[in-house]
């Protein structure tokens, strides 16, 4: 029979080891523990334990956990009600608390408060360490209200505990799980809670600014981000993120004013120039926007992430396509491509450009081929290479292609009408010319 005890950290659990194997306080507990282990003889044996091994998990519990191992199969009342004596039945096996049910804060405070014996002293790091773990566990297991009262013990007991080796992150995924169940009030809590732990740092301002852009509140957005813009005034993601709110509410005259404000300090800047274009495109000013990408083209570049870089050559390029300069916006979508080979959009619109206004099927196929080797598919691709197909007069492959569009977009009509008009073409080649 196999017993499992837990202890918070390494001290407690080298204490209940000396309790159960009776080793005097002056004495090696790790030295003696090991000898009793390896004594394969049974000359000291206590109440027919064969070995206690230290674990480290316990059914996906985490803890300082040992493995006791009787000589005995079945239940050995014996050694059981003498490890209940020696320890407590709420250390052993499934009596150890885990709150497999959502419970109120104060229950849950309360046995995890005996649990980790977090009101004795001195206190042990490795109880908070393995609490951690224990919370990270119940997110897992998709026990959020567990892990948001969790995460809230140790910021009132422990504060500094959560900023260190961004442990505070746990509240940005806790965020997200509470997002994707539409809890947006227990969301936003966690992300408040996260400013809290970094009040000297931007990241978790970004982080509540881009929730509220992700769920349309970009008044939230906004009010936020005035304050932080105070206090990280030179902060590009965060006055990006300001500029996008104001944008979605249509106040595109602030926004072009708030631009101009910080490129007359900084006039070189790519990133703001690039943004300041990316609104004039959703204006539908693109010969401003043009002239703005070149701006950030000939700005500091260099300063900023190469998906900055693509973003720039992706807007130029759509501007090109908008205004019929097909040419020049596949050459920029190319540019995309140098950056990421593998990016869909940019392999698509270029397959589109040979095709529909180039007059070049062989290079359209080429282009969106390199779509399909990387395992990315859907109806609208399959439909495209179906028409593809059809221009360079490859009709069982056309014919395959827009069948297996059909199965995947039924209800979108140009592939009804391109199949229709496929069956056309066979039925005038198989039908002969009358003298």
């Amino acid at each position: 029979m196999t017993y499992y005890i837990f202890s918070p950290n390494s001290a407690e659990q080298k204490k209940v080891v000396q309790k159960i194997l009776g080793i005097p306080k002056e004495s090696d507990v790790r030295q003696l523990w090991d000898a009793y282990n390896a004594d394969q003889e049974n000359h000291k044996r206590v109440l027919e334990i064969r070995s206690i091994q230290a674990k480290t998990v316990y059914r996906g519990i985490p803890g300082y956990w040992l493995k006791i191992e009787s000589t005995h199969d079945d239940l050995d009342k014996k050694l059981l009600h003498y490890l209940c004596k020696t320890v407590g039945p709420e250390r052993l096996n499934g009596w150890v608390f885990y709150p497999v049910k959502t419970l109120p804060y104060k229950e849950l405070e309360k046995n995890w408060i005996r649990k980790y014996h977090f009101q004795s002293t001195p206190q042990n790091q490795e109880s908070y360490r393995v609490f951690f773990r224990e919370i990270k566990k119940l997110l897992k297991d998709n026990m959020l209200d567990n892990a948001y009262h969790g995460l809230l013990l140790l910021l009132q007991l422990k504060p500094g505990f959560l900023k260190k080796y961004h442990r505070y992150a746990l509240f940005e995924e806790l965020a997200i799980r509470y997002d994707q169940v539409d809890s947006f009030q227990r969301a936003e809590k966690c992300l408040k809670l996260q400013c809290k732990i970094l009040p000297d740092s931007p990241e978790p301002l970004l982080n509540i600014s881009n929730f509220y852009l992700f769920n349309e509140k970009a008044e939230k957005a906004i009010d936020l981000l005035k304050g932080s813009l105070k206090k990280f005034p030179y902060h590009q993601y965060l006055m990006h993120n300001y500029i996008i709110a104001l944008s979605n509410i249509g106040h595109y005259q602030l926004a072009f004013a708030e631009l101009k404000k910080v490129l007359e300090k900084d006039i070189d800047n790519s990133f703001y120039w690039k943004l300041m274009a990316d609104i004039l495109y959703e204006k539908e000013d693109l010969k401003t926007a043009l002239q703005c990408y070149r701006k950030a083209l000939h700005g500091n570049l260099e300063e900023v992430p190469e998906d900055i870089h693509a973003d720039i050559y992706a807007g130029m390029a759509a501007c090109y396509y908008e205004t019929d300069q097909y040419k020049k916006a596949k050459n920029y979508y190319l540019k995309v491509l140098k950056i990421f080979p593998e990016d869909h959009y940019a392999l698509m619109n270029i397959s589109q450009i040979y095709f529909r206004h180039l007059n070049e099927p062989k290079e359209a196929l080429k282009y969106i081929k390199k779509i399909l080797e990387k395992g990315y598919e859907n109806g609208y691709l399959y439909y495209q290479l179906g028409l593809i197909y059809m221009a360079l007069e490859k009709q069982e492959k056309a014919r395959w292609h827009l069948y297996r569009a059909r199965r995947m977009i039924p209800h979108f009509q140009p592939v009804h009408e391109a199949l229709h008009q496929l069956r056309s073409s066979e039925m005038m080649k198989k039908t002969p010319n009358k003298r």
